[in-house]
């Protein structure tokens, strides 16, 4: 009778705990939320190149200075849907002669802590204006035009000579600027087409530059007293652009 009554109690207990189970709705789930990106209307109407560039001096201005060799960044705003018309900004870096010489850091302490002094020649066009391109096709070529400037300047910066990435004081010996106007043209060869077209970007501008004074190696000599001479060249600063980069955008 005894353990009866404890089976009883037993299926009592089971079935009211699977009642009170039942009436209990609330669900504990330790879910991660997948967050997927969509890309906005302004994203989708936006691509960039970024591109190995080399300037090649025209007119007087290659009469003085040699070739330069740096980066260009490029943004694309698509102003139709199909991709025929677009908004093209520029802005270029280039290093057109270097002088370096090793020297001592001080008369005062003689030549036991040498470092190593280098003097850069910068320029920096940069342009905006309209680009017109045929978006279909293994080769879509384009043209563009715009209005910038061009930035001439010229930095020496000291380094330790055992130590070259240590880069203790510089200085900007000269600069200046003109306006400019721009026309070029290329192609773009795309190489992987899925959410994001990634293409080759081959192309070459013409920069017709104003008047501006700038140096190239050579223009700063050194005098007693610690004192130096600049002797700075001026010309009109035309020059052509070639590029070859990689293109990346929706």
């Amino acid at each position: 009778m005894l353990y009866s009554r404890i089976g009883c109690a037993a299926v009592l207990s089971v079935v009211a705990a699977g009642a009170l189970r039942a009436q209990d709705t609330t669900v504990t789930c330790n879910c991660t939320a997948v967050h997927v990106h969509t890309p906005t209307e302004f994203e989708k109407r936006s691509s960039g190149s970024v591109t190995f560039i080399q300037s090649r001096p025209q007119g007087q201005l290659a009469q003085n200075i040699g070739f330069g060799y740096g980066g260009q960044g490029t943004y694309l705003f698509r102003l139709d849907n199909r991709g025929f018309a677009h908004l093209r900004g520029d802005l270029a870096l280039l290093g057109y002669g270097v002088e370096r010489k090793h020297v001592p850091l001080s008369p005062t302490i003689g030549g036991r802590i040498r470092v190593d002094v280098s003097t850069t020649n910068y320029v920096l066009p940069l342009s905006i204006g309209p680009e017109l391109m045929w978006p279909t096709g293994p080769v879509r070529p384009y043209v563009n035009a715009g209005l910038g400037a061009q930035v001439f300047w010229t930095q020496s910066s000291v380094n330790g000579s055992d130590d070259a990435d240590y880069g203790f004081a510089n200085t900007t010996n000269q600069s200046d600027w003109t306006s400019t106007w721009v026309a070029g043209g290329g192609v773009f060869l795309p190489v992987s087409a899925g959410k994001t077209t990634v293409s080759i970007d081959l192309g070459l501008q013409y920069v017709a530059g104003g008047r501006a004074q700038y140096l190239r190696p050579g223009s700063i000599q050194d005098i007693s007293d610690t004192q130096i001479s600049i002797t700075p060249l001026e010309s009109t600063t035309h020059m052509a652009l070639v590029h070859l980069g990689v293109r990346i955008g929706l």
